[in-house]
């Protein structure tokens, strides 16, 4: 038995009071409606409705029935009904990952227009860079800096990154500064450890159109990107970062990047959501929102005055065509 087609007839029956009339609002014939009945009957054992030829009213227990029945089946068509609007204007609550640093400079300063556009929509953010399983940890959207989505998710780009080798002036002035990749294994380099794997980063650049992987050692390993940006600009060592998180510093003079012949822009940020037939309207709207907002945003892109990325940027994408 099909129980809330069954809760449905029953309740429709109650409410109008005769076979005929609820026949006619749930659009069937008085016969299946009758036949309904009796099989909920049946089933729960107990006589819900007393039947005369003139009059159909409800028995003690039918009564009772009906008002335990009546408060869940409101909130069944309440839900319904939200559910339903919510296709048409955003609404319900958003679950987005992001990486801690990226998510702080670019994501978070945007949502006072987008919870002006959508007041509906209750957004939590989860803010790490251990890039937790999207699908697994239940979010909705995921910001994801230099990893491809597996095949459960979509992606759309937000921009490519340039890699950039830094240090203060202070350490380049004391130490020389490198004229290819292959010298930093004279140099303290700060390596990076991704928190979720333990692995370390590895450093890498574009050599004459190839990527050239690097290995470096230093005294200093620490698994935050920031961290790794203030011991650079400290004066403690090297750092390769993306060009949007040094960019700041870059503008104060605190740090001074190197080897600009030599700039990797394989790696990529995405905004990522599951793989799905229908994505909920607030899970689109968000995603329109942040590719409009941030889709090649300079301080993202972050080219330095004098250095043009674009004819790399362009070998990249006929590579990928």
């Amino acid at each position: 038995m099909d129980t809330l087609k069954a809760l449905q007839v029953f309740m429709t029956t109650a409410e109008n009071g005769s076979f005929s009339d609820a026949a006619r609002k749930l659009g069937v014939s008085p016969a299946a409606i009758s036949q309904s009945i009796a099989r909920l009957e049946q089933e729960l054992e107990v006589r819900l409705f007393n039947r005369t030829t003139r009059q159909l009213t409800l028995t003690e227990d039918g009564r009772r029935f009906y008002a335990q029945c009546r408060g869940p089946v409101n909130h069944l068509d309440t839900a319904i009904n939200q559910l339903k609007e919510s296709r048409d204007e955003p609404a319900g609550h958003l679950r987005v990952s992001l990486p801690n640093s990226f998510g702080r400079r670019f994501i978070l300063p945007l949502m006072g227009e987008f919870c002006g556009l959508y007041p509906k929509i209750k957004v939590f953010f989860g803010l790490d860079d251990h890039f937790s399983d999207l699908i697994e940890d239940g979010y909705d959207v995921g910001v994801r800096v230099g990893m491809l989505p597996d095949s459960r998710m979509a992606a759309r780009p937000l921009a490519q990154i340039p890699q950039y080798v830094v240090a203060s002036p202070a350490y380049w002035d004391k130490h020389g500064r490198p004229s290819k990749p292959e010298d930093l294994a004279q140099y303290d380099c700060i390596n990076f450890q991704f928190p979720t794997s333990g692995r370390l980063y590895k450093w890498e650049f574009d050599c004459d159109g190839e990527r050239l992987p690097l290995e470096v050692v230093g005294t200093y390993t620490v698994n935050d990107i920031e961290a790794v940006c203030e011991l650079a600009r400290l004066g403690l060592g090297v750092a390769q970062l993306p060009g949007h998180e040094i960019m700041p510093y870059l503008r104060s003079g605190e740090l001074e990047v190197v080897l600009t012949d030599f700039v990797s822009l394989q790696r990529n940020i995405t905004i990522c959501f599951p793989h799905r037939e229908h994505i909920a309207p607030r899970t689109r709207v968000f995603v329109d929102f942040i590719v409009e907002k941030l889709f090649d945003h300079p301080d993202i892109v972050a080219e330095l005055p004098g250095l043009d990325l674009s004819a790399k940027r362009s070998e990249l994408a006929a590579a990928e065509a």
